[in-house]
């Protein structure tokens, strides 16, 4: 089903921009899953209190945008994404949403140049991410900063008796075989440091943070992101998985069906100990 700009596809929103442009979901799902790996924060960029402009890429639902807007009434926020976005709370004077594709050309006026632009989980979109860095750089200001979360793909398990063909490690190979058909490098994360000194970034930082998947970690925190993610990507696995396999790799929509009952199931087991890197 599509509704100006969306697909649904089992109770989640996707981008109908340009149809398959972009195969994970762009609802709130994820956010507090960050909000908890933060503590609380946005993000972790050392940016001065005093900020003019900021872009968030991806913006999704606009919450991040929003909430940091809120947090930062004197500074301008732009947000863009492929689907119109439809804010489920007032929006701040200070803050703005455009429908644009990130790999397109940049023109966003006197919103130009940037104290911060940030942005999370495009890596099943980008295909180009030196092309978005280098945007990155002429578009921010002196001194200013660049913050990527993404996630990186194949998927990971913390126990080494976990058969390698077990459904979630094999749903991660398969995504990434499949984007990878479709010219999109999922697990780029690896090159991002490279890709950030090629176009001239300093005081690169990078931080690699794994979620478990299932509530299996030792520790509260960790339980809960295990639980919150497994749920996420529960409700999301049908969306993220049957463009990409049925478009790109030619499985048959009851192939795909059937690989996500097991992916499903699997995924709740803690003794494989499954965590996604971010």
């Amino acid at each position: 089903m599509t509704d100006q700009g969306y697909r649904y596809e089992n109770g989640r929103r996707y981008h109908a921009y340009e149809d398959v442009a972009y195969y994970m979901p762009n609802d709130e799902s994820e956010h507090n899953i960050w909000l908890l790996t933060l503590e609380g924060a946005l993000y972790r960029a050392p940016i001065p209190k005093s900020l003019v402009s900021v872009l968030d890429v991806g913006t999704g639902s606009g919450i991040w945008a929003l909430d940091f807007a809120d947090q930062h009434p004197g500074c301008r926020v732009l947000g863009i994404d492929l689907s119109p976005i439809k804010p489920n709370r007032a929006v701040p004077q200070n803050c703005t949403f455009r429908v644009h594709n990130a790999e397109e050309e940049w023109d966003f006026g006197d919103f130009r140049p940037f104290d911060l632009i940030h942005s999370r989980f495009l890596v099943m979109g980008m295909r180009d991410w030196r092309g978005y860095f280098q945007k990155c750089f002429d578009n921010l200001k002196p001194g200013g900063w660049v913050e990527v979360h993404e996630v990186q793909f194949p998927m990971k398990s913390a126990n080494p008796s976990t058969p390698a063909d077990a459904p979630f490690l094999r749903w991660g190979n398969v995504i990434y075989e499949g984007l990878a058909k479709g010219g999109i490098d999922s697990g780029a994360a690896n090159a991002f440091p490279q890709y950030l000194k090629e176009v001239g970034f300093e005081d690169i930082v990078e931080e690699m943070i794994p979620w478990a998947v299932a509530p299996w970690p030792e520790d509260e925190k960790g339980r809960k992101i295990g639980q919150m993610e497994a749920d996420n990507l529960h409700n999301g696995m049908e969306g993220m998985t049957f463009g990409v396999l049925t478009k790109n790799l030619g499985w048959t929509r009851e192939e795909v069906d059937d690989f996500v009952a097991e992916i499903r199931k699997d995924m709740y087991d803690t003794k494989k100990k499954y965590s996604i890197s971010v």
